[in-house]
């Protein structure tokens, strides 16, 4: 079985940051917000009302099952954006173990990462930002918390620094289990 890692987190908390650190050290990456994207692209709707559309007619692990059609036979994998215990348990049950890293960042942070990130589908005041904050809250991005097995406090870091966590963190999962 791969050592396979699921990052997950709010918006802004630097997910994407921590799973592309993972991918230089040998991760293979996959997407969940591209996914969303996709399907944003063929429905002819923003991302956020794509993600929303995609669980509501397909069911809660429909964006996992997407991606799992992706995942390519690496021993190493790193998946992006996992938004809710039922896309983790589909990765679970179709890769096996998966270790949960939850981001997180103050409010404050998150916002003006996003306000400076320039997607088309990030937010364009505080109240799309807090609205989007509600919604993947209620995808069941808080149980995640809970579930976590690694938090990373991505808040008044350097990149270096963050880095230098992550490749600790990733140093420590590659290590044989002790019994």
């Amino acid at each position: 079985m791969p050592r396979v890692i699921a990052v997950a987190g709010l918006p802004g908390s630097g997910k994407t940051t921590v799973a592309k650190i993972l991918e230089r050290y040998g991760y293979a990456y996959y997407c969940l917000g591209d996914i969303v994207r996709e399907r944003a692209q063929e429905l002819g709707v923003p991302p956020d009302k794509a993600a929303v559309l995609s669980r509501l007619r397909e069911g809660r692990r429909a964006l996992a099952a997407a991606l799992l059609k992706r995942v390519g036979s690496s021993e190493r994998i790193v998946i992006d954006g996992v938004r809710s215990p039922e896309e983790l348990e589909a990765l679970e049950e179709a890769l096996g173990s998966v270790t949960l890293v939850y981001v997180v960042a103050s409010r404050r942070t998150r916002y003006q990462r996003l306000a400076g990130r320039g997607r088309g589908d990030d937010p364009a005041s505080l109240s799309q930002f807090l609205m989007r904050d509600l919604r993947e809250l209620k995808f069941g991005l808080a149980d995640l918390l809970a579930r976590a097995d690694y938090v990373v406090l991505n808040e008044g870091k350097s990149l270096e620094e963050l880095e230098a966590e992550v490749r600790a963190l990733a140093r420590r999962l590659d290590e044989p289990a002790r019994t």
